[in-house]
């Protein structure tokens, strides 16, 4: 409701959102009715209406406010490089990041209102997901560590994969090398571009390969005092759900795009070194994007705990206390 209200401040005094006329009246509008009906999900009334009508509309506000704040992670690596954030044309965007900023924030809190209407309304516990259990009849809480399936693996090897072509790119371009010697993206000795491959190629790898290794839900040994203990969940799923979305539908769009020139629909207007790396570019982040969300699902449904449950109500108390 409040960034609603943003937005229809902005859109009253003459401004756009991300620079489409009338974008920022739209945004406006569906963001005071989804408030209203997150409304309902607290409110007694609100029982009256179709539970799926309400799962539907929340679960839809989360979807377009993640398509607004898409590209809100390159803005965050960009204004960690540079220190600064430009739109496509090279000009100071802080208001384009500030809305995606804003878009970001509504669709986290839609989305832990779409999971607790969701359990409320099935009556599922919101530890294990399975059927409420009675009060005092939780034991304990097991938390399952099965390791992911072939299927999962493979994925996750096409999706390190697929960013090699783009960081070869940049190397190419660092060495000087064709295509890129000469051109606008020639970038010989500069030392960011190995600092950059290096910082995001390796903790990338880690993050994705944690999704479908042991070791990634449980420590290994050569993290010492951490060894054999559980790693947190939240540990690796937090940073999956803030960069899969974002390079997913970053990638999947250029991907789009560049077909769409590629057949002729768009006129084509770049060098072939910049048609190299932008194809690298969208191949790579969609592959990765994709399989990043694909494993950490898989990962989120394997760690889920489990409530185990008794017929002595006491004990169950004492053992839920402990776990």
């Amino acid at each position: 409701m409040l960034y609603g209200g943003v937005l229809l401040a902005i859109s009253m005094g003459g401004r756009t959102l991300y620079g489409v006329p009338y974008l920022g009246w739209t945004a406006a509008t569906v963001l005071v009715m989804a408030a209203g009906l997150a409304l309902t999900t607290v409110r007694e009334w609100g029982r009256r209406l179709p539970p799926s009508v309400v799962s539907a509309g929340l679960w839809t506000t989360v979807a377009l406010a993640l398509a607004g704040s898409v590209f809100v992670l390159l803005n965050l690596i960009e204004l960690v490089v540079d220190g600064t954030v430009r739109d496509r044309e090279g000009h100071p965007d802080w208001d384009g990041f500030g809305q995606r900023l804003g878009f970001a924030a509504v669709a986290a809190l839609f989305l832990a209102t779409a999971l607790s209407w969701r359990h409320r309304t099935r009556n599922t516990c919101p530890r294990c997901g399975r059927a409420a259990h009675p009060p005092g009849s939780v034991a304990a809480v097991a938390r399952p560590a099965p390791p992911a399936s072939r299927r999962i693996h493979r994925i996750a090897r096409l999706g390190g994969l697929a960013v090699v072509p783009y960081y070869t790119c940049h190397l190419l371009r660092f060495a000087d090398t064709p295509p890129f010697r000469g051109g606008d993206l020639a970038a010989p000795g500069d030392l960011f571009i190995p600092a950059f491959v290096l910082g995001t190629a390796l903790p990338a790898e880690f993050l994705l390969q944690g999704l479908v290794r042991e070791w990634g839900m449980i420590f290994p040994r050569w993290t010492r005092w951490l060894s054999g203990r559980r790693v947190p969940r939240l540990l690796p799923i937090t940073p999956v759900w803030l960069i899969a979305p974002t390079l997913a539908s970053y990638g999947t769009g250029a991907c789009i795009y560049l077909l769409l020139q590629f057949t002729g629909v768009l006129d084509m207007d770049g060098s072939p070194a910049e048609y190299l790396l932008g194809c690298s570019a969208a191949i790579g982040f969609a592959g990765y994007g994709w399989s990043l969300a694909i494993a950490g699902v898989s990962y989120q449904r394997r760690t889920r705990p489990r409530c185990v449950q008794t017929g002595n109500p006491h004990i169950g108390d004492e053992h839920a206390r402990l776990s």
